[in-house]
């Protein structure tokens, strides 16, 4: 296959190194269901490259042989350089352009290497080289003569690069992979995120946000279910306490259970899993304890720290999952039955349910809901009163038009028709008014939480 007419391609793929920082050979890493060569390969092959060199170790586990490409073997450490010599030798003599394509860069695209050879075409550039945010990366394209000085003057690629810019042509990129090296295990499950991950910004995901109560069946393998726990753990934390854990359930005779203890939530049996989200002292107890002390569970400001660190671990939960095209809804009713729900799930003293929360790919559409007028929630320098109720207004106002809109496109919330004439000032006085069944509900939470050892005291 030929693609730029006239320029004959060699792609050559240094990937000898020992992989000492990844622990594993990058080569044959997985990305989403190939390898990290498949994909390079591939890749290239789609972008009109006429042949593939793949440099490796002698001692080297074998790549995917159904694989379009030249393998040559190395005894040497890995160097990018000496790779790139020994595969000089095997560049066919027709061959008018290199295009160098180091393993670390598997998530490339070939948009940008067809953008690289045609820059070599098009500018009679001697070198193409991609640019993310200002910043050179790879892989980077140039004239078989420029190529022949690495071998012929011992230099390493960065010294061909920076020996003459008035011979190097850049092109702009939006890949922030042509600059990201895989060299650690947090680099590759960045790449599995971004492979997995819907096209959305961080920002944009929140905007985009919905809760949703009925899911596709089938399960969520478990490898993503470490990973988006593995993420969520990442949320600030007040100093470094990390009073949480997370109860991943899956078996459905215990989702049943908490399901029933939650208010009988059927979103809780479909979904394939159900996360317990724990504000947890139990290990700050535990490290109390070897140290000689007691951890001051009746402390308000320690039970609140807990309870804060849970709430953005689940919060950073929900996001990852959306972001990798799943939906879910935190579930308030954990708290329904506190003593009942820890049992079930074997949590230890000083660990409680804070709330839960259901995920899995979503199979209902339902309507944003949006939110109240941001005035309401952004106050500069002194929060403005003369403002809330015009707020109120506008909220009432977004509520009734969403219970409109949902009823008439999807028949109602829930499966029950919403009543369009109740603004949210109406539903909050309900809910949280003088006649409160949720406070009514839970007058004897304080207690239960104590007897749970997590003390709301001074």
């Amino acid at each position: 296959m030929t693609g730029n007419a006239g320029m004959r391609t060699v792609a050559i793929v240094p990937a000898a190194g020992v992989g000492a920082r990844m622990g594993q050979d990058k080569a044959l890493l997985d990305l989403g269901g190939v390898t990290a060569i498949e994909r390079i390969v591939t890749t290239c092959h789609t972008a009109g490259v006429d042949e593939v060199i793949v440099v490796r170790r002698t001692d080297a586990a074998p790549i995917p042989d159904h694989l379009d490409a030249l393998v040559v073997t190395t005894s040497g450490e890995g160097e990018m350089a000496d790779s790139l010599r020994l595969a000089y030798l095997k560049v066919p003599r027709d061959a008018e352009a290199v295009l160098v394509f180091p393993v670390d860069h598997a998530l490339v695209e070939a948009d940008t290497v067809l953008a690289l050879r045609a820059k070599l075409l098009r500018d009679d550039s001697a070198m193409a080289l991609p640019l993310y945010r200002g910043k050179p990366g790879h892989p980077i394209a140039m004239t078989r003569t420029v190529f022949a000085e690495i071998d012929r003057d011992g230099a390493l690629l960065s010294d061909v690069v920076r020996r003459d810019q008035d011979r190097v042509s850049v092109v702009a990129t939006a890949n922030p992979w042509v600059r990201a090296d895989m060299d650690h295990p947090e680099d590759l499950r960045a790449a599995r995120c971004a492979l997995t991950g819907e096209p959305w910004n961080a920002v944009a995901q929140m905007y985009r946000h919905r809760s949703h109560r009925s899911f596709e069946s089938g399960e969520l393998p478990q490898a993503q279910i470490e990973r988006l726990v593995d993420a969520a753990r990442h949320a600030s934390t007040s100093s470094f306490t990390q009073a949480y854990s997370v109860i991943a359930v899956r078996d459905p005779a215990i989702k049943a259970d908490c399901a029933r203890l939650c208010a009988g939530q059927q979103q809780i049996n479909e979904a394939p899993v159900f996360f317990a989200i724990c504000a947890d002292l139990h290990k700050i107890a535990v490290a109390c304890g070897k140290q000689g002390t007691a951890v001051q569970a009746q402390s308000l400001e320690l039970s609140l720290q807990a309870t804060i660190d849970a709430a953005l671990l689940g919060q950073n939960l929900q996001l990852a999952g959306e972001a990798e095209g799943l939906g879910g809804c935190m579930i308030g009713a954990a708290r329904n039955h506190p003593i009942e729900i820890a049992e079930r799930l074997g949590l230890p003293k000083h660990c409680i349910v804070i709330f839960g929360m259901t995920m899995g790919v979503p199979k209902d559409d339902p309507i944003p809901r949006g939110r109240m007028p941001l005035q309401g929630v952004l106050h500069w320098d002194r929060y403005d009163e003369e403002c809330i109720d015009d707020v109120l207004q506008a909220a009432d106002d977004g509520m009734r038009a969403w219970a409109k809109q949902t009823n008439a496109e999807r028949g109602g919330y829930a499966g029950r028709p919403v009543n369009e004439t109740k603004g949210w000032a109406e539903r909050m006085a309900r809910m949280w008014g003088g006649d409160s069944q949720y406070a009514k509900a839970r007058e004897v939470l304080a207690d239960e939480l104590t007897q749970l050892g997590f003390g709301l005291g001074s």
